[in-house]
């Protein structure tokens, strides 16, 4: 164990950590400050790139707070984060941005540790379940949730009603879906199998060796996609077109994220684009909800610049807290678009007048719609292996007869055996 792992879990750093509590919430104390250190605490943060100038506030509030306390604020690009952390965390962040399927390598690693309890126990209460199980491994929290995102339907408004996208068969029948099949995007289509009740390492996302995608419900879900050939409905597109196809009113729906929502709108205009939680869709003889990946944004805490320096390690979770707390996320959905993981923040007007981030809402406020995202490294071998099956599948290169066997295989490969 490193000096910081000893330190994070020792009583004095967790006394340290707990005199910040207060500030980490963006509240001072009785005094009206709070001393993070009897001499000078410089803390180094990452964050988003494009994002400092949205942080500004947040950060001299902070260090307003937290006399004797500085923090450099620098930009990274955070889906690069665990890969820039592990080269050398003594000289990365103290506090840094990424996206929560790196957490389970960082902690593998030894980069990171569990949170103290205090702020476990506010995480978990301020925060959405699927939110607060993206921040957590193996049972223990060791990051702070700030921002969820899944992927939501969007659609033409001129030509489907609101009723008529919430089953895929409706779509289909009085207009248009398009989706990459032939080239086949595997974090949009591999949650299909999750929708019939299938499982990606395990129940939690957390077991190398259980996926079960070897059962007549993901035979059902091969065969699924094959039918879309068929399908007068179903418009096959490729990356470069959709947008262009939705704007041009060949496709009246499709499946993406926020970050084709500015471009829809440029295609179509604003009032003509609607968004929604995905559609229940009918697989085999069953109808079910749809399901996508759910991705949460997170701030964690590497110890390692601080050394054996306990107050500098308090005030780098203190800074955690309180670019995480409800007023940050607040700032984070006017100034980057980001939906918040806090419930308070997600129950203020600017949210809940918003339809963009009330279909991310309801598409992350439970089980019913996503699944977080496995934090597992074998995630790298899955995107490989699913796009593959599933491409191959709707291309015509496996028989129906075949379907079973190449789950078979498709299970044991991903579990490594």
């Amino acid at each position: 164990m490193t000096k910081w792992s000893k330190l994070a879990m020792s009583g004095l750093a967790l006394v340290s950590a707990a005199t910040l509590a207060a500030c980490g919430s963006g509240k001072s104390s009785e005094s009206g400050s709070s001393n993070a250190a009897s001499g000078e605490v410089k803390l180094k943060l990452w964050v988003p790139t494009d994002a400092k100038e949205s942080y500004t506030e947040t950060v001299k509030s902070f260090e307003a707070a937290n006399k004797g306390v500085s923090v450099e604020v620098i930009e990274s690009n955070d889906s690069k984060a665990q890969e820039n952390v592990k080269k050398d965390p003594e000289s990365a962040a103290d506090v840094f941005s990424l996206p929560h399927d790196q957490l389970g390598q960082l902690i593998e690693s030894g980069v990171i540790q569990e949170i103290p309890e205090d702020y476990a126990k506010k995480v978990a209460a301020d925060n959405v379940e699927n939110a607060v199980a993206g921040a957590q491994y193996k049972g223990k929290t060791y990051a702070f949730p700030f921002g969820v995102e899944s992927q939501v339907l969007m659609y033409n408004k001129d030509l489907l009603s609101e009723e008529d996208v919430k089953s895929y068969e409706t779509i289909t029948t009085k207009a248009t879906f398009g989706a990459t099949f032939k080239e086949m995007n595997a974090y949009a289509t591999g949650p299909m199998m999750l929708s019939v009740g299938n499982t990606l390492f395990g129940e939690d996302g957390e077991d190398p060796k259980g996926t079960n995608w070897a059962n007549e419900a993901g035979v059902s879900v091969l065969q699924w996609i094959a039918d879309q050939n068929n399908n007068k409905g179903f418009v096959n597109l490729d990356p470069s077109n959709v947008i262009s196809e939705f704007g041009a009113g060949k496709v009246a729906a499709f499946e993406s994220g926020p970050w084709d929502y500015p471009a829809a709108v440029d295609a179509l205009g604003k009032d003509k684009v609607g968004v929604a939680a995905y559609p229940t869709v009918k697989i085999g003889d069953k109808e079910v909800q749809q399901k996508a990946f759910m991705g949460v944004k997170l701030y964690a805490v590497n110890q390692a610049p601080a050394g054996d320096n306990v107050d500098r390690i308090a005030a780098a979770y203190a800074l955690a807290a309180h670019l995480t707390n409800a007023e940050s996320q607040a700032n984070q959905f006017e100034k980057r678009s980001i939906v918040p993981s806090n419930k308070e923040a997600q129950a203020s007007d600017a949210v809940t007048s918003d339809q963009l981030a009330q279909a991310v809402t309801k598409m992350t406020s439970s089980r019913d719609y996503t699944v977080v995202m496995p934090k597992l490294s074998e995630m790298s071998f899955f995107w490989t292996e699913a796009q593959a099956l599933l491409a191959d599948v709707y291309n015509g290169k496996i028989s129906p007869s075949d379907y079973m066997a190449r789950l078979q295989q498709f299970d044991q490969d991903v579990a490594g055996k």
